[in-house]
C-alpha cells in the first residue's frame, strides 16, 4: 500500500478558487474511482489559509502510478499551474 500527503500550498488567497476548481472538474470523485484508489480526501488546515491537505491511499505504488498518466491527474497539473505555488509531498 502507498499512503501519499500532498500539501498544496495555494498562491495568497487563491485556495477558494483551486477548491473550486478541484470540485468543477470534479478531481476527487474521478481519482476515487480509478483501480486500486483507496482514499482520496481533501481537507482544509483551519489555521492556515493558504494550504490544501490531500491525503490519498493506493493498493500500490504501479496503481499510483498509473494515476499519474490519466487525464484527470492532467487536469489537476492545470489546475495547480493556476493556483499554487508549492506543493510537498510525503509518502508512506
Amino acid at each position: 500500500m502507498l499512503t501519499m500527503i500532498v500539501y498544496y500550498r495555494c498562491k495568497d488567497g487563491q485556495r477558494d478558487a483551486f477548491m473550486s476548481a478541484l470540485k468543477k472538474e470534479n478531481i476527487a470523485e474521478k481519482s476515487r474511482v480509478e483501480p486500486g484508489n483507496m482514499q482520496y480526501d481533501y481537507f482544509l488546515p483551519v489555521d492556515d489559509a493558504n494550504t490544501v491537505l490531500l491525503l490519498e491511499k493506493w493498493e500500490s505504488v504501479e496503481a499510483q502510478k498509473i494515476h499519474t498518466e490519466t487525464d484527470n491527474f492532467k487536469k489537476l497539473g492545470e489546475i495547480k499551474a493556476q493556483f499554487v505555488e508549492k506543493v510537498d509531498i510525503e509518502k508512506y
